[in-house]
């Protein structure tokens, strides 16, 4: 069992890291396309389409941790359901 938890974890650290190239992408836009541009705020709002729940996010930092736990929490786990899927047929176990 020790092996198999050494590789799910393997296997979400490499999930994390897509993640978090997808989100660095978007921030280098985010930070060379609109501030580099506009030199406009550094903050952000957050405002769900029924108003509820509004939240405010101060500089790009933050921003890029917000988004990359927002992304993790929807898409880690079947991220990482179907990597292991993809190993186990490399392997031949199924």
């Amino acid at each position: 069992m020790k092996d198999t938890n050494a590789i799910e974890q393997a296997l979400k650290e490499k999930c994390r890291k897509e993640i978090s190239k997808v989100v660095d992408v978007f921030m280098n836009e985010l930070e060379v396309k609109i501030r580099g541009e506009y030199n406009d705020s550094n903050y952000y709002d957050f405002i769900p389409p029924d108003g509820n729940k509004k939240f405010h996010v101060m500089g790009t930092d933050q921003l890029r941790n917000v988004l990359f736990r927002m992304i993790s929490n929807s898409h880690l786990e079947s991220m990482v359901a179907l990597k292991s899927k993809e190993l186990i047929k490399k392997l031949e176990l199924v």
